[in-house]
């Protein structure tokens, strides 16, 4: 790898990092959002059926994004691909917490799925720093 090469690698690095930090608030916002619903202080047409659908589009927009990263660089069978994934099913996963038809939230799986996704934010970020040092 030439050294103009492995700057662009750091550079697209440092940005998909950023990206990741702004979606972990976005995320983040999404979870303070279910409190604001169930409290009743939320616009009327925020539900929680449509901030499932929100939130889903968002993973899917990060996903996309985060593919982009680990296609161009060969890192589809590597340690920070496998990380990320386990982010991502965490991620999806946390949305089981509510229940649409009924507009009811599992508090214990809420936040079970916040404990594990930090967890997995962990993980991953520390799969990028093994692999740029």
């Amino acid at each position: 790898m030439t050294a103009k090469t492995n700057k662009y690698r750091i550079l697209e690095t440092n940005v998909l990092l950023e990206r990741f930090v702004t979606y972990n608030e976005v995320f983040t916002e999404y979870f303070k959002t279910i409190k604001i619903i169930e409290r009743g202080e939320a616009l009327r047409y925020e539900t929680y059926a449509r901030l499932t659908d929100n939130y889903i589009s968002n993973i899917k927009r990060f996903i996309k994004l985060c593919n982009s990263y680990i296609t161009k660089y060969n890192l589809e069978n590597s340690m920070v691909a496998e990380r990320m994934n386990n982010y991502f099913i965490d991620l999806i996963n946390a949305i089981g917490c509510l229940d649409v038809k009924h507009n009811s939230i599992d508090y214990s799986r809420l936040e079970n799925a916040k404990s594990r996704i930090r967890a997995r934010q962990d993980e991953f970020v520390d799969s990028i720093n093994i692999l740029i040092n």
